[in-house]
């Protein structure tokens, strides 16, 4: 095999393990929110990027105690969508942050995009029960 042919062998491997990891520390993350968050946060770690952050939920889950959650851990007041089970803020992210929603026991996912400040964009992601998310072979 030539060096370049090993190389990429060996990028995809790495990146193959990265994938895990993401899946094993936040189970409920969006693979690319993730990426996209230690990417920024590598290139200047001194600002906190914006992110539009959307948390799906669990039916049955009070709107009004989470958007007051949501709103004692970031000073932002969600947007909710989907019959109170999508919330929405534009915040500071950190992994620090992601994995605390993460381990929350009524989320089902997480996703988000990056913004770089406070804006008034609604959801731009869908929940389904076959959510790809969860599976390792997403790309």
């Amino acid at each position: 095999m030539s060096e370049s042919g090993s190389q990429i062998k060996e990028i995809k491997r790495v990146f193959a393990g990265l994938q895990t990891l993401y899946h094993t520390a936040f189970p409920k993350s969006d693979p690319y929110l993730i990426h996209d968050l230690l990417r920024r946060l590598a290139r200047n770690p001194e600002i906190t990027p914006i992110y539009m952050v959307e948390v799906f939920t669990r039916k049955g889950v009070n709107p009004e105690a989470a958007k007051n959650y949501i709103f004692e851990k970031t000073g932002m007041v969600p947007a909710i969508y989907e019959n109170g089970t999508l919330f929405v803020t534009n915040q500071k992210l950190t992994l620090e942050t992601l994995k605390e929603i993460s381990d929350l026991e009524d989320v089902l996912e997480i996703a988000g995009d990056y913004t770089g400040n406070i804006t008034a964009r609604g959801p731009s992601h869908t929940h389904t029960d076959t959510c790809p998310l969860q599976n390792l072979d997403y790309s």
